[in-house]
């Protein structure tokens, strides 16, 4: 049985996908991460009091490698994609 989670992790892992972006996703205990290694972008998904929700960060050269830690809610796929995708065509530069 796929979670929540899961699923959530593969249709965003899908959208990644159409815009060349190869990703991972890995599962366990009713959270999903979606790893675009390649840029070291480490995305889950998991349900908080707001609902689900994408949750991602990277370290951030601008802030002296701290991490950065953004989200967006999961019923926003397509916002979601499309900042991630953003996100590791700046990193691949």
């Amino acid at each position: 049985m796929v979670s929540p989670a899961g699923a959530l992790a593969r249709a965003l892992a899908a959208e990644l996908g159409r815009f060349g972006i190869r990703s991972e996703v890995t599962e366990c205990a009713g959270i999903a991460l979606v790893g675009v290694w390649a840029v070291g972008l480490a995305v889950w998904c998991e349900c908080g009091p707001l609902g689900w929700r994408f949750r991602w960060s990277m370290s951030d050269t601008r802030t002296g490698g701290a991490w950065v830690y953004t989200s967006c809610p999961a019923g926003a796929l397509e916002t979601a994609s499309l900042r991630i995708v953003r996100l590791c065509r700046e990193r691949s530069r």
